[in-house]
């Protein structure tokens, strides 16, 4: 004889199987909403200014001439860089001292602003004498290509 034929038995899905998968379901498309809607380009005044390294990048040809200009204020922005580290050390310090002084506290995080824009002006000098190097047609390929967004931001803009 012959043994009857069982038909195996179905597992039902479990609920929180089913929740996971609607759950991943919905942040993957909330992830796809906010990357094509919510990253677009930048607009074009919150793009920043260059730096020499960009410079050094986009004019190959005149990297010596910006190497020598950074090489020039080298000691400077080192000097404030540290002056920077140092506002901060001392307010980390003020932070995590037993006696905590309110106003100590926002004048060291003053000086953090005062060294963090000294260096910032020192930046921009450096930048400013870089681009005094290039030539009229060297500033205005890197004006283009400044002005020009790249691939995939172009790709991804909506409405700009």
């Amino acid at each position: 004889m012959s043994d009857p034929v069982v038909a195996p038995e179905r597992r039902r899905p479990s609920i929180l199987l089913i929740v996971s998968l609607c759950l991943n379901v919905a942040l993957i498309g909330g992830a796809a909403v906010m990357f094509f809607r919510g990253f677009g380009p930048p607009p074009r005044e919150a793009r920043g200014t260059l730096s020499p390294m960009a410079l050094m990048r986009m004019v190959p040809a005149e990297k010596d001439k910006i190497r020598a200009v950074m090489d020039k204020h080298h000691a400077r922005i080192g000097e404030l860089h540290r002056q920077a580290m140092d506002a901060r050390k001392a307010s980390f310090d003020l932070l995590a001292a037993d006696n905590f002084d309110a106003q100590a506290y926002g004048r060291s995080l003053s000086a953090i602003q005062n060294a963090d824009a000294a260096l910032g002006a020192e930046s921009m000098i450096v930048t400013a004498e870089s681009v005094a190097v290039l030539t009229p047609e060297e500033r205005k390929d890197v004006a283009e290509k400044v002005r020009k967004p790249r691939f995939w931001k172009r790709m991804f803009r909506h409405g700009r």
